[in-house]
């Protein structure tokens, strides 16, 4: 018998000479963890040198045999209370690979498999050589790129080994612990055989197993990869892996991070076998102290036979207790515990079949880049250019600490262009030096991708800016040394436009077809050398008026066959010294008049009156020799040299045939004097005529869609029954969620349209209308898609959610400028006499809308420099000469109207998914007091929710009764509110308890009394609803069935919409006053009419906003008018997507804000 006063729990520390003995230790070692044993020691000396202990190598031995064994560093040490003999001590120990957890970098490494990158990270860090080893059956490819990016060393040496399906686990000795990596199962030692004997509190004579369950669990059955290799882009690599059983379950991904077959398959094998590691999973405990994680235990004496075989011990969980060690200082908190566990060793484990591949899971995922980074493009020294065959060039990142600026600092970067095809597209090539932007496909930093260049201090613009901000340009530098340049350039100042183009050396041109010039004053050439030119058919010139030639040497013209001049008037020749014609056959020449010869003051002359010849002497026949001329000479042009060709890309399309014959084949026009031509422009100029142009911007609120509840208004009409409807429209109403029995989608087709969707139809719209000519002032309205929708498509839960994304607030806003050309191009059909001197914008929102009103507002206010001025540049036809982007002057807001503004923009990429907080990134909601003349916002008075915190105005906020789409509009006519009140409470209890048993029932009830005082006012019939959820517990000998009891207080009752035309009516109202072009509400259509006992209410309420009274005014018959029968309960515990059993409150996205007090920003 064991000596139940001995010590068998020991702990050695070394270099420590004092005497510790352990009272007791909790320890856990799990496959691919670092283990952590935290120890409990007492001391006769209170005065230990903490700070000495500290990281010295330490053994625990454990078990009434002392085999057990864990050596490891004291990583943490604590002294607590002190006695009369002793002082308690706490320490953890724990390996040298748990202390990477506190060392992060960012580093690269190039071209290293992960064996051999997770060797350079232990040994920087004094894991060496002795200290760990690879025992590794397959071999593991090379990275070319692989970044430790934003996380640990431990984290990283983790997250490699997952994406490999490598494990590792450590091997103790007294002297010390090594940590083993392996990818089978042959690195794992066998332990020796452990009995089993059920636990029956009775103590056995030697340690065993005295509990073994094992359960079995769907997993996945099959793996599919894919990726990309864009060095074989009409080859994807796949890689597959399946397992044989059924069902079948696939997991599929890509990218697969793979480019080879082979190293896909190995991949997804790998993924198969960590997705069926645990398919058999065992759950043991016992007191057998030589179990270790990564070791297989050999369990026998199982009455189920195969189970007395190997398991893989994937975690152990260690314990022990020696309070004697405490002698009479021994204390009730020492002894008493709740599972009757006093003294000894016990542990407990989980374990797998030997023959199942151990894979670790996938539980420290690769950082992500979140957006995009800069770096500079590097190469080697001397190297201006630095690139390879696809252009891709080398970076070094700011945060690179090991990089030398060469071309060994990252891997090959690809560049994005503008267009890229075979053998065509756009490329430039950043040169050493220049900053880029970096971004990294799906966020991964082993996967990054040049996008752009950027400038800086030192590498600054072309031209000084903001002075030559009307340039555009593409300018390069020659290379290497830079003296030169080649420049295309834009210039777009009014006046002095202008394309400049610079080639430093040569300019080669290739047209295959027609070429075009037409300059509409002066073209002057000027060519420092020779110029050579060869037209291989015929050459037309034309000039209109005269023209001047000067060859300041000879001039040569050759001419094939003949040559035929005609001179309208005269032709007046001149040699210095001798012309000399010469025609192999005869020379005519011929004068209608007269024609004379003179020569050294003879002449012979000819006309119409005979032959006159005069001279000194006139001989004839009398001997003599003619005259002679020096001889035509004649020099050849030079054939002009061809243009550089380069490889051309494949056509796209042929062009169409004859689309040019009709230019190239016209005849030439009538050449007419300019004076004419002038006169005639003159005459055709019609006299324009500038206007004032109200613009009038809508932005509708999150879910709400002007065109999709139209075209749904047949569903949930107060009068449609669907199901008596004809068939068609039953089946049309049913394909957009409408069942015809009550129930409406949860989207933008489930609202009727909203206020700002009312006020658009309202304004008044000249779009079409031809003006008279007086007319001065003009109005368009333009309707934005509520935030989150999109008309007659389908809605963006993410945008609607976090308020971003495709259908977004900034997204709406960047939306503008399309829609506003379109109204003002579709204006300027209808009246092409009129130009726009002025635009002056009223602006109306509801909601995330009001928040994409006033960032709308606020980039009007940005003048040339806004959205708006870059798509209606000047100079543009509808714009005056006039015009100008200047805020308020040129381009002005007159109101801005805007219903219980919530901006709530969320940001996931930083983890950021409250909308309550007033960090809206992306857009400028704040309002300056000079925003516009006139702003008014309707603030919803009952509106608690947490999500619908609201933006303020400060005092152009009005507070009116009613929640946020009472406000601004959007339910249904006399919809059905069934609603939870409370938060679901839960509670577990035994099957055949009644649920008015259970807390949760109980608690529920406190919340009803609760709520009947606080909702008085809404009179509603509130009562207790339960649902049960069953279940079964899963211990061993105490197995039950269960049941989860749900309760919460509930509500249900019709709502009207009508209130809403109630705010209406204000906001037209106080629109008007302030000169917005509004028609007139149709009061007898019953979609805008109010119910007779609102009228009043509406008259009051009307009074309050215009601030003829200080108060509402509303009788207490009135407000309970309301709220019985229009104001909503917005405020509830309906979770999404029906996920009531929950207990996360972002699942309750209408909650109730803290003491249901609506969250206000100032408008800051």
């Amino acid at each position: 018998m064991l000596d139940a006063n001995a010590t068998h729990i020991s702990l050695a520390l070394e270099g420590v000479s004092a005497d510790l003995q352990v009272l007791s230790f909790v320890g856990r070692e799990a496959l691919n963890q670092p283990f952590c044993f935290d120890i409990e020691l007492v001391s006769a000396r209170p005065d230990l040198k903490l700070e000495e202990i500290l990281h010295k190598p330490g053994c625990l031995t454990f078990g009434a045999t002392g085999k057990g064994l864990i050596h490891g560093l004291v990583y943490r040490i604590e002294q607590g209370d002190s006695g009369k003999k002793l002082t308690r001590y706490s320490i953890s120990l724990c390996p040298q690979l748990a202390y990477l957890r506190h060392n992060h970098d960012q580093q690269i490494f190039q071209h290293l498999s992960v064996p051999k990158i997770i060797a350079q990270v232990l040994e920087a860090r004094g894991i060496l050589a002795d200290a760990y080893s690879f025992q590794l059956g397959a071999v593991y490819p090379d990275r070319d790129y692989c970044v430790q990016y934003d996380e640990s060393d431990l984290h990283f040496i983790q997250r490699l080994c997952e994406e490999e399906g490598i494990h590792f686990h450590f091997q103790h000795s007294a002297s010390g612990h090594k940590l083993v990596f392996g990818d089978d199962q042959t690195v794992f030692r066998k332990l020796a055989p452990v009995a089993y004997q059920q636990d029956s509190g009775m103590a056995a004579e030697k340690p065993v197993i005295k509990r073994f369950n094992l359960r079995l669990e769907t997993r996945t059955s099959r793996v599919s990869r894919r990726d990309y290799d864009f060095e074989k882009p009409r080859i994807l690599p796949e890689g597959a892996a399946k397992s044989g059983v059924a069902p079948d379950l696939e997991d599929y991904d890509y990218p697969g991070l793979f480019l080879t077959r082979e190293r896909g398959k190995q991949l997804a094998a790998r993924a198969l076998e960590r997705h069926r590691s645990d398919y058999k999973l065992a759950e043991g405990k016992g007191d057998e102290p030589t179990l270790a994680s990564g070791h297989f235990l050999a369990l026998s004496e199982h009455p189920r036979a195969e189970w007395n075989d190997l398991w893989l011990l994937l975690e152990v969980v260690h314990e022990g207790k020696q309070p004697q060690v405490l002698g009479e200082n021994i204390t009730s908190d020492v002894t008493h515990n709740k599972d009757d566990f006093h003294q000894g060793y016990r542990n407990r484990f989980l374990a797998t079949p030997w023959d199942a591949h151990y894979r670790p899971a996938l539980e420290h995922p690769k950082p992500q880049v979140l957006g995009s980074q800069t770096a500079i493009v590097t190469g080697p020294p001397g190297e201006e250019i630095h690139c390879d065959e696809y252009g891709r060039v080398k970076v070094q990142f700011f945060w690179d600490r090991d990089g030398q600026a060469n071309d060994k600092t990252s891997c090959w970067l690809r560049v994005a262009t503008g267009w890229a095809g075979s053998a065509y597209g756009g490329i430039a090539i950043p040169r050493v030096g220049m900053e880029v932007l970096v971004t990294f496909l799906e966020g991964d930093p082993d996967q990054p991708l040049v996008t752009g260049c950027l400038y800086h201090k030192e590498n600054v613009v072309p031209y000084d800016l903001p002075a030559n901000k009307t340039r555009s340009t593409f300018k390069t530098l020659s290379s290497p040394g830079g003296k030169g340049y080649n420049e295309f350039r834009i210039e777009d100042k009014k006046g002095a436009e202008q394309i400049y183009l610079h080639a430093q050396r040569d300019w080669d041109e290739n047209i295959e077809h027609d070429q075009k010039i037409l300059v509409g004053n002066e073209r002057h050439d000027t060519v420092e050398a020779n110029v050579f030119s060869e037209f291989k058919v015929e050459e037309h010139r034309i000039t209109h008026l005269d023209r001047k030639t000067e060859a300041r040497a000879d001039d040569h013209l050759t001419v094939a066959a003949t040559q035929h001049v005609k001179v309208g008037t005269a032709q007046f020749v001149e040699a210095g010294e001798e012309i000399h014609y010469n025609a192999g056959d005869k020379v005519v020449v011929e004068g209608g008049m007269e024609l004379t010869a003179k020569a050294g003051g003879s002449f012979v002359k000819v006309d119409a009156g005979g032959v006159t010849i005069s001279g000194a002497e006139v001989k004839t026949n009398s001997g003599g020799a003619p005259g002679s001329g020096s001889g035509i000479q004649i020099l050849p042009p030079i054939v002009p040299g061809a243009a550089a060709a380069a490889a051309a890309g494949k056509l796209l399309s042929a062009p169409p045939v004859g689309k040019f014959n009709a230019v190239a084949n016209s005849e030439p026009k009538e050449v007419r004097p300019a004076e004419e031509e002038e006169l005639e422009e003159e005459e055709e100029e019609v006299e324009l005529e500038e206007i004032t142009l109200r613009i009038g911007m809508f932005f509708d609120g999150t879910g709400n869609n002007r065109s999709n509840s139209e075209r749904v208004f047949g569903c949930f009409a107060p009068d449609v029954n669907l199901e008596e409807s004809a068939e068609d429209i039953r089946q049309f109403c049913a394909a957009h969620g409408y069942d015809g029995k009550g129930s409406s989608p949860d989207n933008s087709y489930g609202n009727d349209v909203s206020n700002v969707a009312r006020l658009y139809d309202l304004y008044i719209d000249q779009t079409d209308e031809t003006l008279p000519i007086d007319a001065k002032t003009a109005s368009v309205p333009v309707y934005v898609d509520g935030i989150g929708t999109s008309s007659t498509g389908a809605d963006s839960t993410f945008s609607q959610g976090t308020g971003i994304g495709p259908q977004g607030v900034r997204t709406r806003v960047e939306e503008t400028p399309p829609l506003i050309l379109k109204a003002i191009q579709a204006f300027q059909d209808s009246n092409p006499d009129k130009r726009v001197a002025k635009i002056e914008f009223d602006i109306f929102g509801f909601s995330r809308g009001s928040a994409a009103a006033r960032d709308f507002a606020n980039e009007v206010l940005k003048g040339n420099q806004s959205i708006l001025a870059k798509a209606l540049p000047l100079g543009s036809p509808v714009l005056a000469d006039s015009f100008a982007w200047v805020p308020h002057s040129g381009v002005s807001i007159n109101f801005i109207g805007v219903y219980d503004t919530v901006a709530a923009i969320a940001n996931p990429l930083v983890g950021d998914w409250n909308g309550n907080n007033a960090y809206n990134p992306g857009i400028n909601i704040f309002l300056a007091p000079d925003a516009a003349k006139k702003v008014v916002q309707l603030v919803a008075r009952n509106e608690r929710r947490y999500n619908f915190a609201l933006n303020s105005l400060g005092a152009a906020d009005i507070s009116l009764p009613g929640v946020h789409s009472d406000l601004g509009g959007g339910y249904l006519p006399k919809a059905s509110e069934r609603i939870l009140l409370s938060k679901p409470r839960s509670s577990a209890v035994e099957e055949r308890t009644s649920f008015v048993e259970a807390n949760s029932y109980k608690r529920a009830q406190q919340d009803l009394r609760r709520l009947q005082d606080q909702l008085a006012q809404y009179n509603l019939s509130l009562e207790i609803r339960t649902w049960e959820v069953p279940f079964r517990t899963t211990e061993k000998n105490n197995s039950k069935n269960m049941k989860y009891v749900y309760a919460a207080v509930s509500s249900q009752r019709e709502v009207r919409s009508d209130l809403s035309l109630i705010y209406l009516r204000i906001m037209r109202e106080l629109a008007v006053e302030n000169g917005v072009p509004f028609g007139h509400i149709p009061e007898k259509n019953p979609r805008f009419a109010l119910p007779a006992e609102l009228v009043p209410i509406s008259e009051k309420l009307m009074a309050y906003a215009q601030g003829q009274r200080k108060t509402t005014g509303l009788t207490s018959q009135e407000e309970e008018l309301l709220f019985q029968r229009y104001v909503h309960i917005s405020d509830n515990w309906n979770a999404a997507k029906s996920r009531n059993n929950s207990d996360l409150n972002i699942v309750f996205i209408n909650r109730p804000d803290k003491n249901s007090v609506r969250t206000v920003h100032p408008n800051e």
